[in-house]
């Protein structure tokens, strides 16, 4: 008895696995196929770069957003890890860099003014009303996710955040280097 009791457990806990990968599978190819939509009321920060980039315009973009569940002010100060990516412009034209923050309650106030202080080497928006989120349903709810490489045609070409892994990094680099035909 105990051990067709263990088997049933084991089972449904594969079936409810299965079930989970099988939805975060559905989920990410919804979102690899749909358009991000960058609205115009987005708030601008400038960064310290010389070109600051157009939203509306084509580009292959490295988007970090940060929605309102999770702590800008934490985000904030993870930002400049980011920095480094923002040189890959120069082997790769067009290749731009941008953060997008929908502030908490907490930091509404506060936020574009932390911003503007950090002076970050790209442009950070600020999302005052949660209006790139509305827009873009499809973004995973998964963390990672929120940073994700768009190619020019406004698609997401790859979800996962770079700073958190070395593959990672090694997955960025090799999609530009695909994606810019081996410069």
């Amino acid at each position: 008895m105990k051990k067709s009791l263990i088997a049933s457990l084991f089972c449904l806990v594969a079936l409810f696995a299965a079930g989970c990968s099988s939805h975060e599978g559905k989920v990410m190819k919804k979102f690899m196929s749909s358009e991000i939509v960058f609205p115009s009321d987005l708030l601008r920060i400038e960064g310290s770069q010389e070109k600051h980039p157009d939203l509306n315009v084509p580009a292959v973009r490295l988007v970090i957003y940060v929605d309102s569940l999770q702590c800008s002010t934490c985000h904030l100060n993870r930002m400049p890890q980011y920095s480094k990516y923002t040189s890959l412009g120069s082997l790769y034209p067009d290749f731009e860099v941008v953060g997008i923050i929908w502030p908490n309650a907490e930091t509404r106030e506060t936020i574009a003014a932390d911003v503007a202080h950090r002076s970050f080497p790209f442009d950070i928006f600020i999302d005052e009303d949660g209006s790139f989120g509305a827009a873009n349903p499809s973004i995973p709810k998964n963390r990672d996710s929120h940073c994700f490489l768009l190619g020019k045609d406004f698609r997401p070409i790859l979800a996962g955040d770079p700073a958190s892994t070395k593959g990672k990094e090694m997955l960025l680099d090799k999609t530009l280097y695909s994606i810019y035909g081996g410069k």
